[in-house]
């Protein structure tokens, strides 16, 4: 294994699971897991009793969770190397329409597919509605949000008649 793989491996295992960036201020779960203590307060906002891990879903007790200063010094190392092209970085080069070799920029809400601006125009799209990639993240992001509250209510529902 290269010098370049073993440091892009080191600063994937150095990430936050939810922001995908270099872990800030982090904090150790009961699980294990490590994430950016700001992105868990984020995470947990509104939250009462169920406090989730975002890795593997532990049923965390309290929001009291304990920083991790001998991570908080790798990261910190970690930050001083010089730039190398991270997971993100490869995935956004890799998002290329196969048949134009083009960045994918557009999203197509009938078919639910992504698209490059030549795709969008040609005829198996025309007339479809088309929306930048960012706007339709954006927007799936809150259709999912939307739909978690429901679902955590079912979950809870559950667990009382199970409890019952």
């Amino acid at each position: 294994m290269d010098l370049a793989t073993s440091v892009d491996e080191l600063q994937a295992e150095a990430s936050c699971p939810v922001c995908l960036d270099p872990l800030r201020d982090p904090v150790t779960l009961d699980c294990g897991h490590n994430c950016c203590g700001p992105c868990l307060r984020q995470r947990w906002q509104g939250l009462q009793d169920v406090l989730p891990c975002p890795v593997c879903q532990h049923h965390c007790p309290s929001r009291d969770v304990h920083r991790n200063p001998q991570l908080c010094a790798l990261t910190d190392l970690l930050r001083q190397l010089p730039p190398s092209r991270n997971k993100r970085k490869r995935q956004e080069e890799e998002a290329l329409c196969a048949q134009h070799h083009q960045a994918l920029a557009l999203f197509c809400e009938e078919d639910l597919e992504l698209l490059c601006a030549q795709c969008g125009a040609s005829s198996p799209h025309r007339g479809h509605p088309l929306v930048p990639l960012e706007q339709a993240a954006a927007q799936h992001r809150e259709k999912l949000k939307s739909s978690l509250e429901p679902l955590r209510k079912q979950v809870e529902d559950a667990e009382r008649g199970l409890a019952t």
